[in-house]
C-alpha cells in the first residue's frame, strides 16, 4: 500500500471510533465521559503507529485538519455525544490540535516524539479520571475553577511513566540518538517526565490538557533525549523543586495549586538551569513572601480590595514566574546571553511591583493615579507612592546583586548591571500601575461603596463593573508588567 491508502484507512479507522462510541452512547444510555475516554485511547493507538506509514508530512497534516474542524463543528452542533461533553468544552479540538503542533515540530526527524506524547495523553489522562471518580475519600486540587484529585494525578503519573518507557523503547532501534540512552537512563527519564506531566494535568482547566499533556511530554523528552547527561540532573532537580513546593505550603506562601505550580517552574529552573537561573527567582519568591507577611497587619484592612490574598495559587505564579521560564526555555534551546538579561528583567519587574504594593501601603499619604490624574485611595489599582516606588527600585537592585556573579561577560559592567536591573524593574512596575489602573477590571460594590478588584464583596457577589474589562485581571497585569520589563531589560544592553 502506498501512503495515500494509508492515510485514507486511518482516517476511516478513526471516523469508525466516533461512530462506535456515539453508537454506544446513545443504545447502551453510557456515560459520554467513558465513551469519550475509550476514542482518546483508540485514537492514541492509531496515531502511535503511524510514523511507521505515513513518511510524508502532509498526511498526518491533512488528517489532523479535518479532524480539527469537524471536532470542532459537530462540538457546537452537539452532535456525536460518545465524545463531545455537554458542556461544550474543546476538549476534543485540543486533542487534534496538539497533534497537528508535534507534526509541524518533529515529524520529519523525530516522530517518535509525537507519538510516545499522543499515547501519553491517550492512556494516562482516561486513567487519571477513573481514578479520580473513583477515589473514596479524594484529596481535592482546585485551580483555575476546576476541582480535580491528587488521587488521579497519582494514576496520571504511573500510566505516562509506564507510556513514556514503552514508547522510547519501541522506537529505540529506529533512532540512533535514542539507543544511547541506557535502560536505567530510560527509567529515570520515564519517571521525571510522567512526574512533570501529572501536575500538569492537575492544573489544566476546560480540557487543555489535552493539548498542554501531549506537548510538554514531547518538549521534556525532546530536551532529555538530545541531552542525556542531564537526565539525573533533571530528576534531582523535581526532587528539589517537591520540597521547595510542599515546604511553601505548609508555610502557607503558596496554597495547593500554586504549590503545584511553584513544582512545575521549579523543576525545570533547578533540573536545567543550575543556580545561575534558581537564585533570582527564589529571590523574588521570598522577597515577595516575606514582605507580605512582615506587613500582613498593615495590609490586612485592605484586603477586600485586592482581588486575592497573600497565599499565592497557580495563577498567581504562572503570572509573576511564567514570562521567566519561558525565557528560560528560550535560551536553553537557542542559547544567546541577552536571554539572560532578559530573565532578569522579568523577575526585576515582578519584583518590584511587589514591594511596591507591600511598602506602598505604609505610606502616610494615598497613592497618586497618573490614569485618574489624582490620589486615590490606598490598595486601588494603579496608585503609585514615593514609598512604593523607592521601594521596587531597592529590591530590583538587590536582585541584580545576586545575579551579578553569574552574568557573564556583563560582570564587567557591575554598576550598568545593577543599574539597569533596578530600572528594567521600575519600568515593568509603571506599566503595572499604567494597565491596572486604566484596563484592568475594578468593581464597586455596592454595599459599602469601595473600589476593589474582586467581583465578590462584603461576603457577596454585590460588585459592579466601573472601569476597565472583566477579562483583564491581576494576573494578566503581572504578566504583561513582566513581560515589560524582559523587554525593557534587553533594550538596555542593546
Amino acid at each position: 500500500m502506498n501512503e495515500l491508502s494509508y492515510a485514507i484507512l486511518i482516517f476511516i479507522t478513526l471516523f469508525l471510533l466516533v461512530i462506535i462510541a456515539d453508537f454506544i452512547q446513545k443504545k447502551f444510555k453510557v456515560d459520554p465521559k467513558s465513551t469519550r475516554m475509550f476514542v482518546h485511547a483508540s485514537v492514541a493507538i492509531v496515531v502511535f503507529f503511524a510514523p511507521l506509514m505515513l513518511r510524508n508530512e502532509i498526511f498526518p497534516i491533512a488528517l489532523a485538519s479535518i479532524f480539527i474542524f469537524a471536532n470542532f463543528t459537530t462540538s457546537r452542533l452537539r452532535m456525536f455525544q460518545g465524545i463531545n461533553l455537554s458542556d461544550r468544552n474543546l476538549g476534543t479540538v485540543y486533542y487534534p490540535l496538539s497533534f497537528l503542533i508535534l507534526i509541524l515540530l518533529f515529524w520529519d526527524s523525530k516522530s517518535f516524539l509525537v507519538s510516545t506524547a499522543m499515547i501519553v495523553m491517550g492512556f494516562a489522562d482516561p486513567l487519571a479520571a477513573v481514578f479520580g471518580r473513583r477515589a473514596t475519600k479524594p484529596h481535592i486540587v482546585e485551580a483555575f475553577g476546576e476541582k480535580k484529585t491528587l488521587e488521579g494525578s497519582v494514576a496520571m503519573f504511573a500510566m505516562a511513566t509506564l507510556s513514556v518507557f514503552l514508547g522510547i523503547l519501541f522506537f529505540r532501534d529506529g533512532f540512533g540518538q535514542l539507543k544511547e540512552i541506557n535502560y536505567i537512563q530510560l527509567i529515570i527519564m520515564s519517571a521525571t517526565v510522567g512526574l512533570v506531566v501529572a501536575p500538569v494535568e492537575l492544573i489544566s482547566p476546560k480540557s487543555t490538557d489535552n493539548l498542554t499533556v501531549p506537548l510538554i511530554s514531547a518538549l521534556i523528552i525532546d530536551i532529555l533525549v538530545s541531552n542525556h547527561h542531564i537526565i539525573v540532573p533533571f530528576a534531582f532537580g523535581e526532587l528539589l523543586a517537591i520540597i521547595f513546593g510542599f515546604v511553601s505550603f505548609r508555610l502557607k506562601f503558596l496554597s495547593k495549586d500554586g504549590s503545584v505550580a511553584a513544582f512545575l517552574i521549579g523543576s525545570f529552573l533547578f533540573g536545567l538551569g543550575g543556580w545561575k537561573w534558581t537564585l533570582p527567582m527564589l529571590f523574588f519568591f521570598l522577597a515577595g513572601s516575606l514582605g507580605s507577611r512582615l506587613f500582613l497587619k498593615h495590609k490586612s484592612v485592605y484586603n477586600l480590595m485586592y482581588e486575592k490574598g497573600h497565599t499565592r495559587d497557580a495563577g498567581q505564579v504562572f503570572a509573576n514566574g511564567g514570562v521567566g521560564l519561558g525565557i528560560f526555555l528560550i535560551q536553553f534551546l537557542y542559547p544567546n546571553p541577552l536571554w539572560y538579561l532578559s530573565y532578569l528583567g522579568s523577575l526585576s519587574a515582578v519584583t518590584a511591583d511587589t514591594m511596591a504594593t507591600e511598602l506602598g501601603i505604609l505610606s502616610i499619604k494615598d497613592p497618586f493615579s497618573f490614569v485618574q490624574m489624582k490620589r486615590v485611595e490606598k490598595g486601588v489599582s494603579g496608585g503609585v507612592s514615593y514609598l512604593g516606588t523607592f521601594a521596587g527600585l531597592l529590591s530590583g537592585g538587590a536582585l541584580g546583586l545576586v545575579a551579578l556573579p553569574f552574568a557573564d561577560v556583563y560582570r564587567v559592567f557591575p554598576i550598568r548591571l545593577i543599574v539597569a536591573i533596578a530600572f528594567s524593574g521600575l519600568i515593568g512596575s509603571i506599566a503595572d500601575s499604567l494597565i491596572g489602573g486604566s484596563i484592568q477590571g475594578q468593581y464597586q460594590c455596592e454595599i459599602c461603596l469601595k473600589i476593589t478588584e474582586r467581583e465578590n464583596h462584603c461576603g457577596r457577589n454585590s460588585t459592579k463593573l466601573v472601569r476597565g474589562y472583566e477579562w483583564v485581571n491581576n494576573d494578566l497585569v503581572n504578566f504583561t508588567a513582566s513581560a515589560v520589563g524582559a523587554i525593557a531589560m534587553m533594550l538596555l544592553f542593546v
